[in-house]
């Protein structure tokens, strides 16, 4: 997707009211996005997201639907019209279980307070033009976690390898 004129990007924020809301709604003017649709129910929002076109969620990090964090419930519902949105979550402070547990919910990426344009625009950016590829799992259904961003110098491999000694036979 190409985002020259981002005044047709459609944005969901799901947040209570108050200055950071606020704020968010502040740099996506800036930016040139105004099409910015506020709720404050995460109910309200899945209600939203089945029945009108977004190109991003954000949500406030600990927002839940029904007792289920809110990625978790957007990625699943079968209704919803699109299960692939970009959805980022945004914390006060983020700390490292916190990122942990957004992104194993299938948030795309957190975004920590104060927030600045450049972040919100970078990753938002990323999450359009060059988006992940998704993983769908009995567990787990989201964004591919080892996905790198254009640019970006390549992810070394994490998981642990162990050699073991294979016999084999020729027939």
């Amino acid at each position: 997707m190409e985002l020259e004129n981002l005044s047709d990007l459609r944005v969901l924020l799901v947040a209570r009211k108050g200055s950071s809301t606020q704020v968010l709604r502040t740099v996506f003017n800036v930016a040139g996005i105004t099409k910015v649709t506020s709720v404050a129910e995460p109910r309200r929002a899945i209600e939203l997201l089945c029945i009108e076109h977004f190109h991003a969620v954000y949500v406030e990090g600990a927002m839940e639907h029904d007792g289920v964090p809110f990625a978790q419930a957007a990625r699943r519902l079968p209704s919803l019209l699109n299960p692939m949105i970009a959805i980022f979550a945004v914390f006060p402070q983020a700390r490292k279980r916190d990122v942990e547990t957004a992104r194993d919910l299938g948030v795309h990426d957190v975004i920590c307070r104060p927030v600045s344009p450049k972040t919100v625009m970078t990753k938002l950016r990323a999450a359009l033009v060059a988006p992940r590829s998704f993983i769908a799992a009995p567990s787990f259904f989201g964004p591919d976690r080892r996905a790198t961003r254009p640019g970006a110098p390549p992810l070394k491999d994490r998981r642990q390898r162990t050699t073991r000694k294979v016999s084999v036979a020729m027939v």
